[in-house]
């Protein structure tokens, strides 16, 4: 359900987050349509960059404003859509299959769903490909925060650094690290998903049901009725 103008205009000016916990930025515009449906939000990213999200990324979580990231929504709208399509197919072929459905009009329609399939097949293409680049860039941050996070050690236990800094300093690395990992755990279980549908495609049209054989009838077959045998009797004079 697309969230509205009423529900968002709360946050203009305050920071917006993403699902993970990280602040993302400020919101310095709200456009909406006449519906009142939120359409975009602009938001000013900290370094005075500008950055213009789709309103469908937007969401409220409790007295945040949440930005998911793309590829989850893209990813999300992906899982729906070959939900859909998949079980239209299997309905419409169990219709044909008992005869509910005219074959013209069941080769219509399953045409219009085995291109809607290929039209997912390349969006998943898509997808995968934006996952695997995301995968790396997280990869490379938990390995930067890592290190990081053992280098204060070592300058912390040899009196280079003091406790405060340290602490601030390993509450941060702590709680990045516990972001980067919630994501990456995110997007390889979508990650998994779109595998597993490697090679997927329409299943094969169903077949038009058969008239049903009359089984044949034995034929009733009149036997000759046999004469009966004649009786001769002698009669003997005395």
């Amino acid at each position: 359900m697309p969230i509205t103008l009423e529900q968002v205009r709360r946050f203009l000016g305050r920071t917006l987050q993403d699902p993970y916990g990280r602040a993302f930025g400020k919101v310095v515009g709200i456009s909406a349509n006449l519906r009142d449906e939120v359409t975009g939000v602009g938001i000013e990213e900290g370094n005075g960059e500008f950055l213009q999200c789709p309103g469908d990324r937007v969401t409220i979580t409790g007295d945040t404003l949440v930005l998911a990231p793309a590829w989850k929504v893209e990813a999300e709208e992906f899982r729906k859509e070959f939900d859909i399509v998949t079980r239209r197919l299997r309905a419409l072929d169990e219709l044909f299959s008992v005869g509910d459905i005219q074959k013209d009009v069941y080769e219509d329609l399953r045409k219009q769903h085995e291109d809607a399939i290929n039209e997912l097949k390349g969006k998943r293409k898509e997808i995968i490909d934006t996952l695997s680049q995301r995968t790396s860039t997280l990869n490379t941050q938990l390995r930067q925060l890592q290190t990081h996070l053992a280098g204060n050690k070592m300058l912390h236990a040899s009196g280079e650094f003091d406790d405060m800094n340290y602490k601030a300093a390993s509450d941060a690395i702590d709680s990045g690290l516990v972001r980067a990992m919630a994501e990456k755990k995110d997007v390889e279980s979508i990650f998994g998903y779109l595998q597993k549908l490697d090679g997927a495609q329409a299943p094969p049209p169903a077949q038009q049901p058969q008239p049903i054989a009359s089984i044949p009838q034995p034929t009733s077959t009149t036997t000759s009725s046999t004469r009966d045998p004649v009786l001769v009797l002698h009669v003997r004079e005395t």
